[in-house]
């Protein structure tokens, strides 16, 4: 039974590993990529919440940023993988709701910043 030369070896487990390098490389950094940009969001969510808890409601940059908050809670839901989504998006409304009221519940929006952040 022949075996092959060494340099027969060296050069199949090259190209093997060459395989598996071209194949899996590209996802990891997609997901690095979706990984960042939700932290990215995660910040701005962040960001703008406490703007809002911090300014009167009478505002017109508080209606700003309120509909801005919105639109970046839906497009956090869409960006986490999975069932997350449906999480997110009701984690999202009671935020929404606790931020609306004449007297924001700074406990309540604390939690729920904490479990969006907990959703990346």
């Amino acid at each position: 039974m022949d075996w092959g030369t060494r340099s027969n070896w060296v050069e199949d487990i090259g190209e093997r590993l060459s395989t598996v390098v071209a194949v899996f490389l590209p996802d990891g950094q997609t997901k690095k990529k979706e990984r960042t940009t939700r932290q990215c969001i995660n910040q701005n969510i962040q960001r703008l919440t406490k703007s809002l808890v911090n300014n009167s409601q009478r505002d017109m940059q508080w209606q700003t940023d309120f509909r801005s908050l919105q639109a970046l809670l839906r497009l956090y839901a869409s960006s986490v993988p999975g069932d997350l989504g449906v999480v997110v998006d009701k984690i999202a409304g009671e935020l929404l709701t606790a931020i609306e009221k004449p007297v924001p519940n700074r406990q309540v929006i604390a939690q729920q910043l904490g479990a969006l952040v907990d959703c990346q």
